[in-house]
């Protein structure tokens, strides 16, 4: 993986040329982890991405958009077995992008509330899995 390309080899024909595809982002989260005490996945290499970089680079922009009064869509689609559950939803420490957005959501309304802001919230949430879909 290099940024945002995945290069896959043909491990029957290592000599042949990588296919490679490009992603809006592409992360690595297989190796280069060390699980901490508390049961967090935390980086040993600068090459894994845990579940801070995952919702920094995606939740972060979201967030700002709900923020600043759109709507808002993340769409996560993939092979099976391929991190899409986890990299949303998460695991025990791990959370994914949806909780990390909720706590960061429900922070920001609590500290706009406690400056003195006299606005109204309303936040509103769905979620759809489609699994092996015929």
């Amino acid at each position: 993986m290099h940024d945002n390309v995945t290069e896959l080899t043909n491990p029957e024909q290592p000599d042949e040329e990588p296919r490679k595809f490009a992603f809006d982002y592409s992360y690595w989260s297989h190796d280069c982890y060390e699980e901490q005490t508390d049961g967090y996945l935390a980086p040993t290499d600068p090459h894994y991405a845990d579940q801070t970089k995952v919702f920094d680079d995606l939740g972060r922009g979201i967030l700002e958009n709900a923020w600043n009064g759109f709507n808002s869509t993340l769409f996560a689609y993939g092979q099976t077995g391929s991190g899409k559950s986890y990299s949303i939803v998460g695991y025990g420490k791990n959370k994914g992008v949806v909780p990390l957005f909720c706590n960061e959501m429900f922070k920001g309304i609590d500290e706009k509330k406690s400056n003195g802001e006299k606005a109204e919230f309303e936040v509103s949430f769905s979620m759809l899995e489609i699994y092996n879909e015929q």
